[in-house]
């Protein structure tokens, strides 16, 4: 399957703005439908869709992170106070994927009136933390100090997963239901430009602040 980033950048003295798409070529691939155990179908309902890969009406791929890598130790510490909640609710958790500031503290909710079991993985599939959510409401808090991608699953429903995306940096996106992403006051200089998506894979490109625009391809086997 090839894949199309399509990137403008808006360039000032200081620093630069890069918008861009993330897109999948036609044919578009369906969306699956995950199976229920039959013991969950009450709570849960007899399927879910899979949050896996999302594609809009014109081949937009939603939750692929996008992200820059380069030199950015003369930036200031990014704030870690925020709102910075992953739920779990009718049986998925949501959102799918979320960004959070390197050492900054999650709310992981459970608004669903029954169990989860939320357990969380780094890249190493070494785990993090296993915690019971039985109840309604329940709040758990876990802080994450190292940067990086982690893959939070329930050890109950097999289908429910989502990643919490440690930022070393300001310069993340996540792209939206339509393809979409933006990275704001970006300093001048020369980046390599990553994006990853769970099921697509990953590819780069070398950026800097005097690009007018490019387009990224990359293929991956599904």
């Amino acid at each position: 399957m090839t894949v199309a980033l399509a990137i403008a950048f808006v360039p000032s003295l200081f620093a630069f703005d890069l918008e861009g798409k993330v897109k999948v070529e036609p044919p578009y691939p369906e969306p699956s439908l995950l199976p229920v155990d039959e013991k969950y179908v009450a709570d849960c309902g007899p399927h879910k869709i899979s949050s896996r890969l999302k594609i809009s009406p014109d081949g937009g791929v939603a939750n692929a992170v996008v992200q820059l890598e380069g030199d950015f130790s003369t930036l200031r510490e990014m704030p870690l106070q925020g709102d910075f909640v992953l739920d779990q609710i009718d049986c998925e958790f949501k959102p799918h994927l979320a960004l959070v500031p390197q050492g900054a503290a999650v709310s992981i909710l459970n608004s669903d009136g029954f169990l989860h079991n939320v357990r969380a993985f780094d890249e190493k599939a070494e785990m993090l933390f296993n915690d019971a959510m039985p109840k309604k409401g329940q709040v758990l808090k876990k802080r994450f100090d190292r940067p990086g991608r982690i893959i939070v699953r329930c050890g109950l429903h097999h289908w429910m997963h989502a990643f919490v995306i440690v930022q070393e940096h300001p310069f993340y996106a996540v792209t939206n239901e339509k393809g979409y992403f933006k990275i704001s006051s970006i300093p001048q200089g020369t980046y390599t430009l990553r994006v990853w998506h769970e099921e697509l894979g990953e590819a780069e490109k070398e950026i800097n602040s005097q690009t007018n625009s490019l387009i990224l391809t990359y293929s991956s086997r599904r």
